[in-house]
Order: structure tokens, then sequence, then C-alpha cells
């Protein structure tokens, strides 16, 4: 995979290194916020009964609809986070695997679900892609932690000095949106891109690759406003490190995460995930029709 490394930003020790791969934008696929403004797709229960991990999802369009794992999905009987990237097929329903964030609630909030402007902070999202890839090679499905979930959602909130009455990671944004919103206006997308890491200091804390530009500049905001919720109260002063270096380093993780040893595992909706795990990095990609979808790495601890 060719790379190009084109902008660096930080700001409170937080630096995000922009970028391009030569296949951007070779494969037309539509995000799950713009598809559910435009109301091609419907969310909801599995059933009237409703199931904790389970969600129905119905894609009227005639695009491929992308949903990104840590993806926060709110209301019907609870809110949940999607557990992995799925790629929905044009006129298709589907039952897809989430896990829940608020814990107290089981009640009708409307009867369908909406995406949130967020996606789950970055540790919670490693942490589930573990639980996944444990559960797919044990022969499982897209199923995570749902005690180890529950108990993120806890230390957010305690964290974040947050009360709940019903233990919903959700409060934690609506407490803390201004502060969030503020922080994440210091960075900027840049055009033509496909592609972020992020690193705390010289530390790197995760990657997104999408193929689509458009699908990147939906999720660029949320995952901006996801580190900067797992780092609140950590701010340093980053190191004297200059943009060439954050480029190299990078363009290096990428040629990591490519040697990477991975296992092969059908999609949750269509196309292929390649997994991998090990005390460096945790990640996944999805492929469909020979093109990359999306690929998500993160610092294992």
């Amino acid at each position: 995979m060719e790379a190009k490394a084109v902008s660096v930003q930080s700001y409170r020790g937080i630096t995000a290194v922009q970028f391009f791969t030569s296949d951007i934008d070779t494969f037309d696929y539509m995000p799950l916020g713009k598809a559910a403004e435009q109301n091609f797709i419907k969310l909801k229960e599995i059933n009237e009964g409703g199931s904790v991990n389970d969600v129905f999802v119905i894609n009227s369009s005639d695009k491929y609809v992308f949903m990104m794992d840590g993806d926060i999905i709110i209301g019907a009987k609870q809110n949940r986070i999607i557990n992995t990237s799925v790629l929905l097929p044009p006129k298709s329903k589907s039952s897809i695997h989430v896990s829940c964030v608020e814990q107290g609630r089981w009640s009708n909030g409307g009867g369908s679900f909406k995406p949130s402007d967020y996606t789950a902070p970055s540790s919670m999202r490693m942490n589930k892609n573990k639980d996944v890839f444990t559960n797919l090679r044990s022969g499982n499905e897209h199923y995570a932690d749902q005690n180890r979930v529950w108990e993120s959602v806890s230390e957010n909130l305690r964290d974040m000095k947050v009360e709940s009455k019903t233990d919903s990671l959700d409060d934690v944004i609506k407490e803390k949106k201004e502060e969030f919103d503020l922080f994440a206006d210091k960075f900027s997308i840049s055009e033509n891109c496909n592609g972020i890491a992020l690193f705390h200091g010289g530390d790197f804390i995760g990657l997104d690759l999408f193929n689509s530009s458009e699908v990147y500049k939906e999720y660029f905001p949320k995952i901006i406003k996801g580190i900067i919720w797992e780092l609140t109260g950590k701010w340093h002063t980053a190191e004297d490190t200059k943009e060439s270096e954050f480029k190299y380093r990078t363009l290096e993780m990428i040629d990591k995460i490519e040697s990477q040893e991975k296992n092969k595992f059908k999609g949750a909706g269509v196309g292929e995930e390649e997994r991998f795990d090990d005390q460096a990095l945790s990640g996944f990609k999805l492929n469909y029709q020979n093109k990359l979808i999306h690929l998500a790495a993160f610092k294992s601890n």
C-alpha cells in the first residue's frame, strides 16, 4: 500500500497526522450518518422483546452503507455501540452485533436508533476489538465482553465525574460536549485524505484508514473527539518532534500493520476481515471486492 502523509497538527500533546493512500476513492460507499440523514437507514431492536447484543438494520438505498466499529447509536430500549465495522449491501436487511453502553435502561426510547456524533473512546474500541477477535477464533460471532464494556462505561462516568441515572456513556457526551467540541476545533480536516494516525506525545495511539474520502470526512471529527475523550485530564506538552518525524512514524506504522500476521474471518456485513493482535498492535482490516474498506489499528495497551 502506497501512502503519503499530508499534514501534521498538534495541540496539548495530541498530534494528528493525515494521509492518503493510492487506492483512495476506488469503491463507492456511504457513511452511516449521511445515510441516516437521508432516511436510507433504519436501526431498530432485533424484535419486539429486544436483544442486548443485537440490532436490526435496514438499508433501503441503492448504495453500500458503512458503519464503523465503536459507532454509538442512541435510542430504542438502550444505547449501544457497534462491535465491528460493517459494510451493508444495497437494499438489504441485516442483524448486527452490538454492545450495550447504557446498563440502567431497558425501555422504549423512541422505537429506533439514531447515530451519535461520537464514537467510543479509543481504549474501548481496542478492548472490544480484542474480545471480538477472541470470539471469532473460538468459532463464535462478532460479540464483545459485555461486562468489560459496562466496566469501561462506569470508569468513564467516574473519571469524568458525570452523574448518570442509567449508567449511560451518552451522559458523558452531554456533560462534556462543549469542552470536547472546543478542543476538536483545534484540528481541521485536510482535503483529499482518507486516513489519520494519532499520537500522544511521541506515543502512537491509533490509526483509521478508509477507502472513501467522503466516509473519512464524516469520521474525522468523531475520531478526534474519541481521542480527546480518552485523554481528557492527561494533557502534556508534546515532545520537541518535527513534523517530518511524525510523518515518518505514520508511514512506518502503516508498514508494521501491513506486515502483521493476520487471521481471516467473514465480515459482519459483506466482505472479509483480516484481524491481528499482539503485545504491540491490535486491529483489523475490512476488505470487499479486493478493496480496503476500513483499517483500524490501536496500541495494544
